[in-house]
């Protein structure tokens, strides 16, 4: 755990065209607080949060799983961790953690070149990683530039993170990654690329996986637009004025990067593989699909609620929308559920999630929750959109809203409240940004559900077609 000003370590935040102190942005130190819930939960709640490891206390996102109870004291964990922020932080410290308890038992098949072993970096770094508990955010989507052309024909230099220079105590790169969310306050930066995306021949010198400190000379933070609303309370912007997950740009302009912390350099088909056969896809999903239903849930109960303080929950109409909502909370649970009851123990001796469960999720999940968000912009409708500011209350006119706006199922604030709070989930900029990162964070849906038919197990059902086509 750090505090906001300890983030003023030299790192090279933008913000607006200006470089800033992490410290003078209200949003990134409310953000810090939401995060900061991780390492708190590990002293509050240890018996959940934590496990015990040659003596030494560790959290329990690195435990290396060997069995589906521990697959469930982690669900536990990750659960617990998204309802301090309503599953609207996706990239809190436990999702790279995890992947980082697999990574120090998965290094080997990484090799290594002349220089340095690129399985034994990988290795010390995940373990240093969990000795520490070190924030960790990474970045692997290259700029989408040209998707016609192999990256390498593409001339700008920012189309991805690219090697520049080999030198015998290290490498140079250059370039950019598209999305980095939480870069401005995490430690440091695990950079990769994305194994839907394949490199080519020629891509070599963009076939590069490495770590380095956010505060490394030389790596830009360019943040998108903030999505708060300074002036506002609160009241009037529950979700978007008490947190932001802060997607970034990041730039790397010629900077040095020691071969200790080199895992992937110059080598397409170990690029390509780095994500899957690390297992850090397979274990970092795990921690998504959690916390992705902890937001499901929460737009869910949102949509109910909204239903009852409006007196709409006794039409048949709103009834069947709100009963298809939860009936996809219980497909997407007990989906989860199977994933964990179904994973199986790899050669590593890991018990590992069954991966066709959870994509199953990670294709469904977006669409159901885009569902719950128009079916609270549809129940909440104009009386969401006519909300006044709270500040109106303690003015000439809060006893005539008072008066207007209380019923018998809610007073004056606390229906513009949760009002204010069904606007900002689903149709602010804070809202539709969050059912934006549940569409692509995971990936592009086309190519999950295509590689989804591609890998699921229909022997059964062959049988059964073969045994009646005989």
């Amino acid at each position: 755990m750090h505090t906001i000003e300890q983030l003023d370590d030299g790192r090279a935040v933008y913000l607006n065209g200006k470089l800033i102190q992490v410290s003078e942005i209200p949003i990134f130190r409310k953000t810090l607080a939401l995060n900061n819930q991780y390492y708190t939960l590990q002293k509050t709640h240890p018996a959940v949060h934590t496990y015990q490891e040659n003596g030494h206390n560790y959290d329990i996102a690195y435990k290396v799983p060997r069995n589906v109870a521990d697959l469930r004291q982690k669900h536990q964990a990750y659960q617990e961790i998204a309802q301090t922020n309503n599953g609207m932080l996706g990239r809190t410290p436990d999702f790279l953690a995890t992947g980082m308890g697999i990574l120090a038992e998965r290094y080997a098949f990484l090799g290594h070149n002349k220089w340095t072993d690129f399985a034994v970096n990988a290795k010390h770094y995940a373990e240093w990683i969990k000795a520490n508990d070190i924030f960790i955010s990474h970045a692997l989507q290259n700029p989408q530039l040209d998707r016609t052309k192999p990256i390498n024909q593409i001339p700008s230099g920012y189309t991805g993170v690219h090697t520049v220079e080999r030198r015998a105590d290290g490498i140079v790169v250059s370039g950019a990654k598209m999305v980095n969310t939480m870069a401005p306050i995490a430690d440091d930066l695990l950079i990769f690329n994305p194994p839907e995306l394949l490199l080519e021949k020629g891509d070599t010198s963009y076939a590069v996986a490495f770590a380095t400190p956010l505060n490394t000379p030389g790596v830009k933070i360019i943040c998108r637009k903030l999505l708060d609303h300074p002036g506002y309370t609160e009241d009037d912007y529950p979700l978007s004025n008490a947190l932001d997950e802060i997607d970034a740009y990041v730039v790397f302009d010629q900077v040095f990067i020691p071969w200790e912390k080199v895992f992937v350099e110059n080598d397409t088909d170990m690029s390509n593989r780095f994500f899957i056969e690390s297992g850090i896809f397979g274990h970092t999903s795990h921690q998504d699909e959690v916390r992705g239903i902890t937001k499901l849930e929460f737009a869910t109960s949102l949509a109910i609620r909204v239903a009852h303080t409006l007196g709409l929950d006794g039409f048949l109409g709103v009834q069947e929308k709100l009963g298809s909502l939860t009936a996809h909370l219980e497909l997407i649970k007990g989906t989860i559920a199977r994933s964990e009851d179904e994973g199986q123990l790899d050669e590593f001796g890991i018990y590992t999630p069954n991966l066709q469960a959870l994509l199953a999720v990670r294709a469904s999940l977006p669409a159901f929750y885009d569902e719950a968000l128009r079916v609270i912009q549809h129940l909440a409708a104009g009386s969401m959109v006519g909300v006044p500011g709270f500040e109106e209350f303690a003015g000439d006119n809060g006893p005539i809203l008072d008066q207007a706006l209380t019923t018998s199922r809610a007073d004056s604030r606390e229906r513009s409240k949760l009002l204010n709070l069904a606007f900002d989930l689903s149709s602010s900029g804070f809202g539709q940004r969050q059912l934006m990162y549940e569409y692509y964070h995971g990936g592009d849906p086309m190519r999950i559900r295509s590689k989804h038919y591609l890998d699921e197990d229909l022997q059964a059902g062959n049988a059964m077609l073969d045994r009646l086509l005989k």
